[in-house]
């Protein structure tokens, strides 16, 4: 019985210690999702966006949903899981507020994120895609992001960095993609509706000096 005892202070020590180490990093983010509704939030063009169990889900459809507030320098992280084989979406950064006039809604100006529940072929997951945006460079390691990935139905985690004209994908920890002469300096952070049904949440940013 002591043992166990004993046991049990053990962990709960070292949980307490883990639980006020993961706190002191999170007072630096601003929580972009309170997990109620979507308030802080711009439904474009008809998206299928809604809160549910404290997650935000796309149920298929097109369309976007943006920021209200817009962000340079920061570092951004969310959580994200796939409710469907090949389920498809995208994260949006330094994007301006336009859409396109195709019948998408997508934004005619910024750079999304891949967020397609593939690893291989044509814009894997954690790569970068043009829209609209100037011109810019990037590579993404597709062996790093086989060991990073987590399929159907677990949660992956995004931190990416945008500072100056560059920017990083990390995927669970792992660095997947880099980018680089990034000319828009500031933009919206969205969350693209493609057709896909998937979850969302602990979405926060961090703004870098």
């Amino acid at each position: 019985m002591k043992t166990c005892i004993w046991m049990t202070l053990i962990a709960s020590v070292l949980i307490g210690g883990c639980s006020e180490t993961h706190t002191v990093e999170d007072s630096s983010y601003v929580t972009l999702f309170n997990g109620r509704n979507l308030d802080g939030w711009v439904i474009e063009n008809n998206g299928n966006f809604s809160v549910r169990d404290g997650k935000i889900l796309i149920d298929h459809g097109t369309g976007w949903l943006r920021s209200e507030k817009t962000f340079a320098d920061f570092v951004f992280k969310m959580d994200f899981r796939f409710l469907e084989k090949e389920a498809n979406s995208g994260i949006f950064v330094r994007t301006g507020p336009t859409s396109s006039a195709e019948e998408t809604g997508w934004p005619d100006n910024g750079y999304q994120v891949q967020c397609k529940d593939i690893i291989t072929g044509d814009n894997p997951l954690a790569t970068m895609i043009p829209y609209g945006a100037p011109p810019f460079e990037h590579e993404s390691d597709l062996e790093a992001l086989a060991r990073a990935y987590r399929p159907t139905g677990q949660w992956n985690h995004y931190e990416i960095t945008c500072r100056g004209e560059t920017l990083s994908v990390k995927l669970n920890g792992v660095l997947i993609t880099t980018a680089a002469n990034i000319k828009n300096t500031s933009g919206h952070i969205g969350i693209q509706g493609e057709l896909g049904l998937l979850e969302f949440r602990n979405i926060r940013v961090r703004h870098l000096n």
